[in-house]
């Protein structure tokens, strides 16, 4: 089924998103949280989601990874996109309207595709949250302010997505008070919190992630939701 660029697929629940990369078992355990809400794939991702036991509703892509396209069960709607100017994860963000999109599958495979899945993060014009969850780390997109619930002594990054500014923080070894980060400038590997809560109030900016170890998925998962 072809769709138009400007056409909006609209949930009003958290929305799954697969990818083609690998998935662990660690991850694999996530998974189980989502048999609720809406599973989407990115083109051959829905291998992975139908692998993981969970049928998506739709797969959206070039269909270029996809094994098998003509077997898949015939519940599951396709949305063709060509293009090889964004990746097949960036057309899912544009088409996805929900208040929130776990995608899984999209850290642990190859490096470069790791950098375009941020570099489409940071193309985002919207303000909702993007959840990413691979075996060592989940990755959290956000605009705006968060607070979070984490174990005291967790390792935590927070990365520019282009130019942030941050007006304060609490919780943290390393303030982010009226700091300014920017790749290539300065940016928030591998700090600690010294709270078990932690407050970011964001100002002007591109966005940023937060990056913390996929144990904390469930505290992070219910900061956002």
């Amino acid at each position: 089924m072809d769709i138009q660029q400007n056409d909006r697929l609209k949930f009003d629940l958290p929305t799954v998103l697969f990818g083609a990369s690998p998935i662990g078992r660690s991850v694999l355990k996530v998974t189980q949280k989502f048999e609720s809400w809406p599973v989407l794939a990115a083109d051959g991702g829905v291998n992975a989601a139908i692998n993981a036991g969970l049928v998506p509703q739709i797969v959206i892509g070039d269909m270029d990874s996809v094994t098998d396209l003509d077997q898949l069960p015939v519940s599951v709607r396709q949305i063709r996109l060509s293009g090889q100017d964004d990746t097949d994860f960036e057309k899912c963000l544009r088409l996805i309207n929900a208040p929130l999109i776990v995608g899984i599958g999209f850290l642990d495979g190859r490096l470069d595709h790791s950098l375009a899945t941020f570099d489409a993060m940071a193309r985002l014009e919207h303000d909702r949250p993007v959840l990413l969850a691979g075996s060592h780390d989940i990755v959290l997109r956000l605009r705006g302010n968060i607070k979070l619930l984490l174990d005291q002594g967790s390792r935590i990054s927070i990365w520019p997505l282009g130019c942030q500014h941050f007006i304060r923080s609490e919780g943290l070894d390393w303030p982010l008070d009226d700091l300014t980060m920017q790749m290539g400038h300065r940016t928030g590997t591998s700090n600690r919190t010294n709270a078990k809560t932690i407050s970011i109030i964001a100002g002007k900016g591109d966005g940023y992630v937060v990056i913390v170890p996929l144990a904390a998925f469930d505290k992070v998962l219910n900061a956002v939701l």
